[in-house]
């Protein structure tokens, strides 16, 4: 295993000359605000450049620019936008949002962004949420040791390897501030793989001793995992990691730990499936979907509006009796969204079994009976049950999914409205072979779809 994370990190550690060039990247662009005139009263590199546990090749650096938490919201969102904009005159540049909006661009083939913060004592007195980002500079600067700094890339580059990294909604996984407190809190690469391969779901890491740990589960109830924000008591920074990403996580772990892999920081490539073996594939599942185009508006919305669209039309499929044994969802984040499903079938038959109250409950029978009034069969009685048919309103998958897409115009949320209105369709067999082919984007995912195997499992 020694062998194997030395190989790796010598992979992944920033060049010295490469510092080099983002230190005085990052100091040209805060020269560069502090020149500006403005209400801003400081300016500072943040994240895990400024922490120096950053990878090879990452290019993206965070300056905040601070304002007196006297100031207004509205000058505050003004300020930081114009700010913003003088940084990248003449250059790249787009208006973001996270919970204000801020500029983010191409500076010298870096991608910076320019992110306006409040000056505060203390996170008790948080007017915004990215507030907190220089407590998290200060506390970890303080206390991270110059050799867990190497062990923070290897964890880091670990999940980016099984596909865990991020706390945006396309992953829904580990943010790069956890994989710092992980070593923090348990030394070091190897003995932080270990403690993850044994947690256990609702795993309470606690590093100031905030909460006691009833607590902790009380006040972050339903969380996969709660990591407490040594700066901020009220935030388990860990939130965004869904059930799935918190399980590949002890998953891949375990699996490491059993047989380690320089795999498992880098990937095993997957080469798309061409059509015919897709062709194959698809004759073997009941599979179909719907594509979309893009809304306008910024990628973690348009993911969570993407997961939350699934999660409506499984619940049609299902309440119309079609069996839904698997769904995913992808975007180019450009052009094209698609939500694919697989059913147990994508036809029924026209009639539509429903099993009602036992005889014994006479309120429930009248209301059951009065409800159901044009039968194919029935009214029956089966274990001391109404039984009876009725008609399905859908027998094919394909029509139910279009009269979903015609609800979706018609009342979805704005976004996913427009989108729909501009392009949306069904995809049968012939169809999706059609776009999967046509679409070298989507390969990708779908062969790994179809696979259907956690790519771990072949490091």
């Amino acid at each position: 295993m020694d062998k194997i994370l030395k190989k790796a990190l010598k992979r992944i550690k920033p060049l010295p000359s490469e510092m080099k060039k983002e230190q005085a990247i990052a100091e040209e662009i805060i020269k560069k605000i502090r020149s500006i005139e403005g209400k801003h009263v400081h300016t500072e590199l943040v994240g895990s450049m400024a922490r120096n546990t950053h990878l090879r090749g990452d290019r993206d650096l965070d300056i905040f620019v601070f304002f007196s938490e006297k100031l207004s919201r509205e000058e505050f969102e003004s300020e930081g936008l114009r700010i913003g904009k003088m940084v990248f005159r003449g250059m790249e540049w787009e208006e973001a949002y996270s919970e204000h909006p801020y500029i983010r661009g191409n500076y010298k083939g870096y991608e910076v962004e320019i992110v306006p913060s409040y000056r505060i004592k203390s996170t008790a007195f948080l007017k915004s949420s990215v507030d907190r980002s220089v407590f998290h500079n200060v506390y970890l600067q303080k206390r991270l040791a110059k050799k867990q700094l190497d062990e923070v890339r290897l964890l880091r580059q670990f999940l980016k390897g099984i596909e865990c990294y991020g706390a945006d909604l396309k992953a829904s996984s580990v943010p790069g501030y956890v994989t710092e407190l992980l070593i923090l809190n348990y030394g070091d690469f190897k003995k932080a793989i270990k403690a993850v391969s044994e947690w256990k779901q609702g795993e309470v890491i606690d590093m100031e001793k905030h909460l006691a740990e009833h607590e902790s589960k009380k006040r972050f109830r339903g969380a996969q995992l709660v990591v407490v924000d040594p700066t901020d008591a009220t935030r388990n920074v860990a939130a965004a990691l869904s059930l799935n990403q918190f399980s590949r996580f002890i998953a891949a772990a375990r699996a490491f730990r059993k047989k380690p892999s320089i795999n498992f920081f880098f990937g095993k490539k997957t080469k798309p499936w061409n059509a015919k073996k897709v062709a194959s594939a698809l004759e073997k599942k009941e599979i179909i979907a719907v594509s979309m185009s893009y809304p306008k508006t910024i990628p973690d919305i348009v993911w969570g509006q993407l997961k939350k669209l699934r999660q409506q039309a499984a619940k049609e499929l299902e309440r119309n009796g079609f069996h839904v044994l698997a769904g995913s969802e992808w975007t180019d984040e450009k052009k094209t969204m698609v939500v694919v499903f697989e059913l147990d079938s994508l036809e029924l038959s026209p009639a539509m079994k429903r099993t009602g109250p036992e005889i014994s409950d006479l309120k429930s029978s009248a209301r059951f009976l009065a409800k159901h009034r044009k039968l194919v069969s029935g009214p029956r009685i089966e274990n001391g049950r109404w039984v009876i048919e009725t008609e399905r309103e859908f027998c094919r998958a394909n029509d139910l999914l279009e009269s979903f897409l015609l609800k979706i115009k018609r009342c979805g949320k704005a976004n996913i409205r427009k989108a729909a209105k501009r392009h949306s369709s069904v995809l049968s067999e012939k169809k999706l072979l059609k776009f999967y082919s046509n679409k070298k984007e989507f390969q990708l995912f779908f062969t790994k779809y179809l696979k259907g195997k956690e790519d771990f499992l072949s490091c």
